[in-house]
Formats: structure tokens, sequence, C-alpha cells
């Protein structure tokens, strides 16, 4: 059984500290890239997929460099955590469930972000076992690896497999869209939702196949010869 938890938005408030730094940065600090750019944040409803929608950089290499390169440690490793006892109840989850492998998924992390990220996890006594880094692009593969997928992402959740499960982690800035299985925190995950699994739903629909076989077979053998 593999579950993946999102680092950003269950266990960790990256877009609080994105937006102090930005604002301490570029609207609160008198520089001359400032005066030659004006720089804002605008009504565009915000998550860490779309920063650059609300918040205005002059490139996409600005944004890269302030994010991943000028203030990970800052943004990625001294943000706070979701809620106060995210980490608590994390390591509750993974100490009470022995039978699932619970793995930490980072899908925004590049250059700089990556060890700052890893300085999160330690600063917070994170037990998780295994930690991975991609991409949003990644997605599609990524649920190829897990049955159950913990997340405030609507990407994720849009690309759950039939056969699979997700569990959307509610914010302030994800309630433009629903899910069956909702949380405000993991404390709410219900142990059942965690006893499922793609290997178990496919050995089912073969036990029923082979079972519909045996019953064909059968009849063909007592029903009675013309």
């Amino acid at each position: 059984m593999e579950v993946f938890v999102s680092i950003d938005g269950v266990l960790r408030n990256t877009i609080q500290k994105f937006d102090y730094h930005y604002k301490d940065y570029f609207l609160n600090t008198e520089t001359d890239e400032v005066e030659k750019f004006e720089y804002g944040v605008s009504g565009t409803p915000i998550s860490i997929e779309n920063l650059l929608n609300t918040y205005k950089f002059q490139s996409v290499d600005e944004f890269n460099k302030f994010l991943y390169f000028d203030f990970p440690i800052e943004i990625y490793g001294h943000a706070g955590l979701s809620y106060n006892q995210a980490a608590t109840e994390l390591n509750s989850l993974i100490f009470e469930n022995k039978d699932v492998k619970i793995t930490l998924v980072g899908l925004s992390e590049k250059g700089k972000a990556k060890p700052a990220t890893l300085f999160f996890l330690s600063k917070n006594g994170i037990m998780a076992d295994k930690v991975i880094f991609s991409s949003p692009e990644n997605i599609k593969k990524l649920w190829k690896k897990c049955d159950v997928w913990i997340t405030d992402d609507i990407n994720v959740v849009a690309q759950c497999p039939r056969f699979k499960r997700v569990i959307k982690f509610n914010t302030f800035y994800n309630n433009n869209f629903t899910n069956k299985l909702q949380i405000n925190k993991l404390s709410e995950i219900e142990k059942t939702w965690l006893k499922f699994s793609v290997k178990t739903i496919i050995s089912m629909l073969m036990e029923s196949v082979k079972s519909v076989k045996q019953v064909m077979k059968l009849r063909t053998k007592t029903e009675p010869k013309h």
C-alpha cells in the first residue's frame, strides 16, 4: 500500500512565506530594479501552481531566480506548517499504519529549494521514510506509483486514475473545487481510506472473472445433451 502526501499545502504553508518575502523585497524596498518595473499583487486566485499569475515579475527567469536561488531557504525552509499539528499528525499517521508506505512529494522545488525543503522536514521532525521531488508535468506518471494521494492540488485531483483514491486537503486557496474525500487536518483521515490498493481491486476483479468462468463451465457440463 503506497500513499503519497504533497508537501506544499498539506504540510507546509509555502504561499504565506512567498507572499511575505515578495512584498518585503519588491514592494517595501527601494532598489533600482523596483524603480524600473511596477511590481504588485493582482486579485487572481492564488495557488502554489500559479504564483506568476498573482505576483508580478519582469520575467519567468526573474521569478525562478527569486524563488529558487535568492530566497529558497526563507520560503521553503522557514515556511510555517500548514496548521500547528501537521507534523505531529503526519507522524502519528505513519506510526499507526505500519503496513502503509508513506512518501512525501514535492512538486514545485527546483534548485536550492530541494535542500531547503529537506531542512523544513528535518526542522519539524517529520518521520517519513521517503521524499521525492518531481514536477507538475509528471503527475500522471507519479500516479502509477501510488494507491492514494493526499493533496491540495487540483491537478493531482483531476488526474486521479479510476481505480485509485485521492484525498483533498482543504486550504484557503483551493475552495474553488470539491472532492468526494476531503479533510482539513490529517487526523480526519479514516483508516478505511488507507486500506485501499489498486492491486487488491485487480485481484478482486480477477477472482470475480474466475468465478464466472467456473460457473459457466459447470453449467456447460450439467446441461442435458440433445
